[in-house]
């Protein structure tokens, strides 16, 4: 397969990268080390940007309800400053001076880059916090600038299947991107084809109609033409693909060689059917299988399909072990 581009990734610089926490420390994240031959990383520290030293006092969000109904505040309670404002205007300006990114790796739990996970207070003073968590100002900023940006936590990116989903996304992200900047329609098409059980595995009627988008009846302008297929897909690979869908993209795919399986390659490939339904982490095990049958009977239409291998195959095994 075609080397893949570096994916450019956003992602919060205390995660191994400085230690710029509010208490002076660093936090361990291996998974940064094993990414960083692959991929692009913009390191940020959005509270330190908004001159808050290091170390310093903790911030927090603070619900504020009024007569125009509620408003989260960015406080921080041991000088009662209201950073709201300034966090406010140093992402607008940060979001509009980058260029290109594929997705974010952000702080958990922080009230500057926690993506749903940030403990949220009724005032600056409380001492426990409301039964419900929300998103850091900096991290919604990025959400609403980019409303489709694969973006994950450190705690999300250890679990396999969400792992999967956000190395899957960032790489056909940038990909389409190297695509887009060709300017050139037969890289489309080379791209669409490539990616077509990927993308099948996703939406089946979406990718049948960025076929025709491809397919380009009318003359459009390219700009015209990648513009709405970059709309499609960064739109279907918003969510995770299904077990269902990805069973009959195997299932399609497995009918270029099934006549040549033997009886006990067929049993186990039903076997590891039955496996998938129950277990979402034995995908990984089935495309392997896939492919040593590809490669045996040498399916060239296959061997050129990225859904079996949609990133480097060697982060995948690195990343299991960190």
């Amino acid at each position: 397969m075609p080397a893949c581009p570096p994916p450019t990734v956003i992602i919060s610089k205390c995660l191994g990268f400085s230690p710029c926490r509010y208490d002076g420390k660093m936090i361990s994240f291996p998974a940064a080390n094993v990414l960083k031959p692959y991929v692009s990383f913009i390191t940020v520290c959005p509270e330190c940007e908004i001159g808050l030293g290091v170390p310093r006092k903790p911030i927090r969000i603070v619900l504020e309800r009024g007569e125009f109904g509620e408003k989260e505040t960015l406080i921080q309670p041991a000088t009662e400053l209201d950073l709201t404002e300034d966090m406010a205007d140093f992402t607008a300006a940060y979001l509009n001076k980058l260029a290109n990114v594929d997705g974010a790796i952000l702080k958990s739990k922080s009230p500057s880059c926690g993506t749903g996970s940030t403990k949220v207070f009724a005032s600056a003073s409380s001492r426990n916090c409301l039964h419900r968590r929300g998103t850091g100002l900096f991290a919604e900023g990025l959400t609403g600038h980019f409303p489709y940006l694969p973006v994950v936590d450190e705690e999300q990116i250890a679990d396999s299947a969400m792992r999967d989903h956000f190395l899957t996304r960032i790489f056909a992200l940038a990909t389409f991107r190297e695509v887009a900047e060709s300017g050139k329609m037969h890289k489309l098409v080379e791209y669409h084809t490539r990616n077509k059980l990927l993308l099948m595995a996703y939406d089946k009627e979406a990718m049948t109609m960025m076929g025709d988008t491809v397919a380009n009846r009318v003359k459009r302008p390219f700009g015209e033409v990648i513009q709405e297929y970059g709309r499609y897909l960064l739109k279907m690979l918003s969510r995770p693909a299904g077990t269902g869908p990805n069973i009959n993209v195997l299932m399609h795919a497995a009918g270029y060689f099934s006549d040549s399986l033997d009886p006990d390659e067929k049993a186990l490939l039903e076997d590891r059917f039955r496996e998938y339904r129950q277990n979402d982490a034995v995908l990984g095990e089935l495309k392997k299988m896939f492919m040593s049958w590809i490669l045996r009977y040498n399916v060239e239409y296959l061997l050129k399909q990225t859904y079996f291998c949609p990133y480097p195959e060697e982060l995948s095994g690195s990343l299991r072990q960190v």
